[in-house]
């Protein structure tokens, strides 16, 4: 992969962001409302900083320890929807064999991105199975997220127990810390779900503040767990080459290994979609999709430079955008709002249900995937789930999970994504050569059997991981797509 092309693409938005910040500073003190709206900021910046010093953060966090306390924790329909099975008493496993899983940052959580797709699946097959409990971590201290008539909510770890971190634990360093102390003190295990490190090999690409407090949990967390699960082959390579190059000390007894995600099937549906969905997808002209939150790393630009160049060129097709707002996009939503297709042959829409969702899988031509960096990438699972080829950036987790199956294009190249859109144009869908899709459930179910059962593929310094990745991708044919 060429990082060189992709810290260049970071650099020139990044540019792009700050042009935007200046002219909207600019229009501000056009407007005389510069100054004010200057100190409102510094004055929001500094109560965010001192409400964190002094222990009140969770002023700002979306829910009170009051609203996390035993008394109020009940079972969260978004987190648990309606009609999963799960057992009566919350969970069967005996203290000693039981995994926890840390729903912390999820339940506090506004919006739902692919860390919290995650870990709710994760808490769901946990509970439907019975090996385990959903916490929250308070104080240092974890607490069942589900009341449980017969055990008290305050959870005593025991020796053989297995405090799985799943969620974002970096906007909690300290208690999460302190929750693995406590763990390691009582004979338990901490166990690191792995999603990416892309906030320290491209720290472009995310907020000061974030990729400050993850390079914190990554020295002070991740690096002493005992074992690692990334959600990828590719996200276990990361994280091995890093810690190798900038040597940085992990546990010495640390495990590694990796375990794929599955589809969200969920989204699923034999249900009409919504009224403004149904018009997208209505008509003859192709439609292409692309399913993520709108950040940096998630290439946009990339594809909205590929569809002005065949609209220049007269080719008819539509892009729709699905995914929230996110963070150092400004200019990227001033180019879509302000774009002349824009609502003609250019859609974005923030949030859809898992209806609208499905319907747009089902009637899209493709889809675009035109990240930079990703630690799996699960719209081309559920892409592949309802047999919809993917065009995706030429990275090494994007071969590792579509194989043959997707269409690549240089990482960063519009160029290059325009004529593999222009190809797509001239063979019909087919599902055929789409790898095999694993359910959620399958896909947890493995993950949590690879935790119990202690069955990773590494230790640490994993030299047998960097060789056989390496060996893996020189082994991948270079064709753009399979025959």
């Amino acid at each position: 992969m060429d990082t060189i092309k992709i810290h260049d693409y970071i650099a020139c938005e990044l540019h792009k962001e700050i042009g935007e910040l200046e002219r909207r500073i600019a229009a501000l003190d056009a407007a005389g409302a510069g100054r004010s709206s200057c100190l409102s900021y510094k004055m929001k910046e500094l109560y965010w900083t001192v409400t964190r010093l002094v222990g009140l953060g969770h002023l700002h966090e979306g829910r009170t320890p009051q609203e996390l306390t035993i008394a109020n924790s009940r079972r969260d329909p978004q987190l648990f929807p309606a009609g999963a099975r799960l057992p009566l008493d919350g969970v069967t496993a005996e203290p000693g064999q039981r995994l926890l899983i840390d729903v912390t940052d999820t339940v506090r959580c506004s919006f739902v991105s692919g860390i919290q797709r995650v870990v709710r699946q994760l808490a769901k097959a946990t509970m439907e199975s019975g090996a385990g409990i959903p916490v929250f971590v308070q104080d240092g201290e974890l607490f069942s997220y589900v009341r449980q008539s017969s055990r008290p909510d305050r959870i005593e770890v025991a020796k053989g127990d297995k405090f799985v971190m799943a969620d974002a634990a970096w906007n909690d360093v300290a208690g999460s810390r302190k929750a693995m102390e406590t763990t390691s003190r009582n004979g338990g295990s901490n166990i690191v779900i792995l999603h990416d490190i892309h906030p320290l090999l491209y720290p472009g690409l995310f907020h000061p503040d974030n990729v400050r407090n993850f390079a914190i949990w990554f020295d002070e967390v991740a690096s002493k767990c005992d074992a690692l699960v990334a959600v990828s082959k590719s996200a276990a390579q990361e994280f091995s080459s890093y810690v190798a190059a900038n040597g940085k000390r992990v546990n010495p007894r640390m495990r590694i290994g990796w375990q794929h995600l599955g589809a969200d099937f969920d989204i699923e549906s034999n249900e009409a979609p919504s009224e403004p969905i149904g018009a997208i997808c209505a008509g003859e002209t192709p439609l292409f999709l692309s399913v993520s939150t709108l950040e940096p790393k998630k290439g946009y630009a990339v594809a909205l430079d590929a569809f002005d160049r065949l609209w220049e060129r007269g080719v008819d097709v539509r892009y729709v955008i699905v995914g929230r707002h996110g963070w150092n996009t400004r200019a990227l939503e001033r180019r879509i709002l302000s774009h002349r297709e824009y609502d003609k042959r250019l859609f974005w829409v923030g949030q859809v249900s898992a209806v609208d969702l499905g319907h747009l899988y089902k009637n899209a031509h493709s889809l675009i995937f035109a990240s930079v960096a990703e630690g799996f990438g699960l719209p081309l699972v559920e892409a592949a789930h309802f047999g919809l080829p993917a065009i995706a950036s030429d990275i090494p987790v994007f071969r590792e999970v579509g194989g043959d199956s997707v269409s690549y294009f240089d990482v960063t190249d519009g160029e290059s994504l325009a004529r593999r859109i222009r190809e797509s144009l001239a063979y019909r869908r087919s599902a055929e050569k789409l790898p095999r899709v694993r359910r959620w459930r399958e896909a947890t179910d493995d993950l949590l059997k690879l935790i119990r059962t202690n069955a990773y593929q590494f230790g640490s310094d994993a030299p047998p991981l960097r060789a056989s990745l390496a060996q893996d991708v020189s082994e991948r044919p270079s064709v753009t797509r399979a025959a």
